[in-house]
C-alpha cells in the first residue's frame, strides 16, 4: 500500500491486494511487499531456494538465482566459492528443509527426485509453498506444487519466457484460459472464507456453468462476469462475493439474503458462494504505555463488530513511531498476520483529525489512531469506523480504494498482441503454439467466423469479433488494448502471414510488442487432400481484385503460367468476380496444355470440405468460390491412382552414386 491520506467517511470502497499472511495469498516468488522502507516492522520477502544435484544443473539453477533473487542450494562440490550459495551433502535433508519452512523451491532435477522427497511432508494446496522442476537444459518448467494458492503457475511462465522455455502448466483453469479462484484470491491477498466453498465454485467455472464476482467495483477477469453490489445473480450458478463486511452484513451486495452463502430471494437451486476477504483494512491505534496485545485485539475485535468488518480483512495494524518499541503491538501484528506501520508525529498532525491536547503532549500529535489509519489504507481511504477507545487502547478503522487486482500475466507481463493462425478450418489442425496464444491473451479479436471457430475451445474468453472489411481498425484496437496492458490475440484464418493479418498488425504496431504465431495454411491443406502437387518449386496468387488492381492480378497469372511454376490460386471467384477467374483460366491455358493437371479443395479442413481433380482445360467450368483452393500442376505433375503428384526429379538421378576411388 500507499501512504498517502484520503479522509471521507463512507461504505466499502472496493479492494486492493492487501499485505496480511496467514490463510490470505501474499506477493508472489520474489516480490517485496509492503509501504515505504523503514516504515514496516515485520514485512519481508518470500524466499526463493534453488536446489540441483549436477554440473549442468548447478549451472542453471546460478542462472535462475541471478536473475530472480534467493539462494542456491548445490552439492558440496559444486558450491566452493559460490556466492549466495548453501552446500549441502544430502538431499533427502535439505529439500524438505526448505519445504518446511516455506520457501518457494526450484529445483533443477528428475520431477520423480523432487516427488519422492516432499511427498511426506505434504498439507495442501493452500498450506504448500510453491514448488518447481526443470530439466538440465531449461526446455520445461513444471510448476509441482502450489500452483495457484503459492504463484508456481505464474513463476513458471516467468522462468520460461526468460529461458525460452514451455512452462508445462496442467492446471484445468489455465489450460482453459481462466483465473482460477484461488488465484484471484492470491492476487487480491485476500482470506479465502471457506475453502470447500471455493473449491465447488472453481469446479463449476471449469465444467462452464456461469460464475460471477459481486464486488463494489470490476476487476476485470476474463471467464467471469462482473456484478455491482446491487445488482441481480439468480442466474448464475456460483459466485465469488468478495467483500470485508462480516457475514449477515452484506445486504447491500446480496439483498434478501440470510447470510452471503444464499443465494438472491426467489432462487430457484441454492447458488454456491465462496467469499473472498480482501486485507485492505487499516486499524489505526493508539495505546497507553504497555497495554498487551490481548487488549489491543479486544479493541479491534469491538470495532469490527460495531461496523460489522470481518476482523480478517485487517492487514495492517498503524501507529506512530513513539509507540515502536511497544511490545504488545508487535505481538498484536503478528496474531493477526499484519503489517505494522509507524508514521512520525508531524506526519499525522496533517491530516488535522480531532485529538487532544494529553496526547499531543505525549507522543507530538493530537490524534493517533483516525490519520494513522487514513494513511495506512493509502490515497483515497474511507474512514469506516471512527475512534473508539477501551482499556487503554484506541481504535479507527480504514478501508484502501477501489483497485482491481494484479492478476499474474504470462510471458513479460505486459501488453501486446499475438496474431494468431487459426489454420484452414481450425480443429485438429489448431497448432499447440497457437493454443497456447489464445489461451494465455486477455482478449481475442478477429473477424466474426473466424472467432467463432475458436469460440468453443475458450468459451470464458473475452471477444470481439468484427466484419469484413474492417481489417485497418481491428488492428488499431488490438493496439490500444495492448498499450493499456491487455494481452491481445488476433486470430486469421490458415497462416496470418499468407493473405493474414500479420502484415497489416506489424505496420499498425507504433511500438507495441507483435509477435506472429504461424498456422496451417489452405494450400498446405488442399495439396494434402490432392496428394503432393507442391513437391517443387510453386508461386501462391490471389484472384481478388479488392485490394490489387484486376490488371496487375493478370499479369502475376500471365508471368507464374509462363514459368512452368506449379500455381496455387486463392479467393478464385465470387459472384461478381467470374469474369476475372475466367481471364485467368485463359491466361494459363496460353501457356500450358489444357489436360495438364489440376485439383481444387472447397472449405478446406471444414465441415462441407469437398476435393475435386479435373483437366486444366476443364477448370473454367467447376463450381469454385472464395472458399477454394486451387493447384495447377506444371510439365512435372502427374495423376497416379487418383492422385495429383509433381515429380521432383529423383528419377533422373543414377540408380546408384558413383563409388569414389
Amino acid at each position: 500500500m500507499s501512504r498517502a491520506a484520503g479522509n471521507t467517511p463512507g461504505g466499502e470502497p472496493g479492494y486492493a491486494a492487501g499485505a496480511g499472511q496467514g490463510q490470505a495469498a501474499g506477493p508472489g516468488p520474489g516480490q517485496a511487499a509492503g509501504p515505504e522502507p523503514g516504515q514496516t516492522a515485520g514485512a519481508g520477502q518470500d524466499r526463493i531456494s534453488y536446489f540441483s544435484l549436477t554440473a549442468g544443473g548447478t549451472l542453471l539453477a546460478l542462472k535462475l538465482r541471478d536473475r530472480f533473487g534467493g539462494e542456491a542450494h548445490l552439492p558440496s562440490c559444486y558450491s566452493l566459492g559460490c556466492r549466495r550459495c548453501r552446500p549441502f551433502d544430502s538431499i533427502a535433508e535439505a529439500l524438505p528443509q526448505s519445504f518446511q519452512a516455506g520457501e518457494t523451491i526450484i529445483c533443477v532435477m528428475a520431477a520423480g527426485i523432487v516427488t519422492r522427497l516432499l511427498a511426506p511432508h505434504l498439507k495442501s494446496k493452500h498450506d504448500d509453498p510453491a514448488v518447481l522442476v526443470l530439466d538440465e537444459e531449461g526446455r520445461h518448467v513444471i510448476p509441482l506444487l502450489g500452483g495457484h494458492a503459492a504463484g508456481a503457475n505464474a513463476m513458471a511462465r516467468e522462468i520460461a519466457d526468460f529461458l525460452g522455455a514451455d512452462a508445462a502448466i496442467t492446471t484445468a483453469s489455465d489450460v482453459q484460459g481462466m483465473t482460477a479462484p484461488d488465484e484471484l484470491a492470491r492476487a487480491l491477498g485476500a482470506a479465502i472464507d471457506d475453502l470447500l466453498a471455493l473449491r465447488k465454485v472453481t469446479a463449476l467455472l471449469v465444467d462452464g456453468e456461469p460464475v460471477c464476482i459481486q464486488s463494489a467495483c470490476n476487476p476485470e477477469v476474463s471467464g467471469y462476469s462482473w456484478l455491482a453490489p446491487d445488482a441481480d445473480a439468480r442466474e448464475f450458478s456460483g459466485r465469488l462475493l468478495i467483500s470485508y463486511r462480516l457475514p449477515g452484513k452484506d445486504t447491500e451486495v446480496d439483498p434478501g439474503a440470510a447470510d452471503p452463502g444464499a443465494a438472491a430471494a426467489g432462487a430457484g437451486p441454492r447458488q454456491v458462494t465462496a467469499r473472498l476477504i480482501p486485507r485492505i483494512v487499516t486499524a489505526g491505534v493508539g495505546c497507553r504505555r504497555g497495554a498487551g496485545a490481548d487488549s489491543i485485539l479486544a479493541a479491534i475485535d469491538a470495532a469490527c463488530l460495531a461496523h460489522g468488518i470481518d476482523r480478517r480483512a485487517v492487514g495492517a495494524l498503524a501507529s506512530v513511531a513513539a509507540k515502536r518499541d511497544e511490545a504488545g503491538l508487535s505481538e498484536a501484528a503478528a496474531r493477526l498476520g499484519a503489517e505494522l506501520i509507524f508514521y512520525s508525529a508531524a506526519r499525522l498532525r496533517e491530516l488535522d483529525r480531532p485529538g487532544s491536547s494529553f496526547v499531543e503532549a505525549a507522543v507530538g500529535t493530537p490524534a493517533v489512531c483516525e490519520p494513522a489509519a487514513l494513511l495506512g489504507a493509502g490515497p483515497e481511504a474511507r474512514l469506516l469506523a471512527a475512534k473508539t477507545a477501551a482499556d487503554g487502547v484506541t481504535v479507527a478503522l480504514a478501508a484502501a480504494a477501489p483497485k482491481p487486482p494484479a492478476l499474474p500475466k504470462t510471458g513479460a507481463g505486459s501488453g501486446g498482441v499475438a496474431v494468431v493462425g487459426i489454420g484452414a478450418g481450425t480443429g485438429p489442425l489448431l497448432t499447440a503454439e497457437a493454443r497456447r496464444a489464445i489461451r494465455d491473451a486477455d482478449i481475442v479479436l478477429g473477424y466474426r467466423t473466424y472467432i467463432e471457430q475458436v469460440r468453443h475451445l475458450f468459451p470464458h474468453k473475452e471477444y470481439i469479433p468484427g466484419s469484413m472489411g474492417a481489417e485497418i481498425d481491428r488492428c488499431r484496437q488490438a493496439r490500444e488494448l495492448a498499450e493499456a496492458g491487455r494481452r491481445v490475440a488476433l486470430v486469421s484464418s490458415g497462416d496470418p502471414g499468407i493473405y493474414g493479418m500479420a502484415g497489416l498488425m506489424l505496420e499498425l504496431a507504433g511500438g507495441v510488442r507483435v509477435s506472429v504465431v504461424p498456422g496451417v495454411t489452405a494450400a498446405q491443406l488442399a495439396a494434402a487432400r490432392l496428394g503432393a502437387p507442391l513437391m517443387n518449386d510453386f508461386v501462391t496468387i490471389s484472384l481478388s481484385d479488392l485490394l490489387t488492381p484486376r490488371e496487375e492480378v493478370l499479369r502475376r497469372v500471365e508471368a507464374a503460367a509462363a514459368s512452368d511454376l506449379v500455381i496455387c490460386i486463392y479467393n478464385p471467384t465470387s459472384k461478381k468476380r467470374r469474369p476475372l477467374f475466367e481471364a485467368a483460366c485463359a491466361a494459363l491455358l496460353r501457356h500450358r496444355s489444357g489436360s495438364t493437371p489440376a485439383g481444387w479443395v472447397r472449405d478446406a479442413g471444414g465441415p462441407e470440405e469437398t476435393v475435386r481433380m479435373c483437366a486444366l482445360g476443364e477448370l473454367a467450368e467447376q463450381e469454385v468460390d472464395m472458399r477454394t483452393v486451387i493447384i495447377i500442376g506444371n510439365s512435372q505433375t502427374v495423376l497416379a491412382e487418383g492422385r495429383m503428384i509433381t515429380r521432383r526429379g529423383y528419377e533422373n538421378k543414377t540408380a546408384a552414386p558413383e563409388r569414389r576411388r
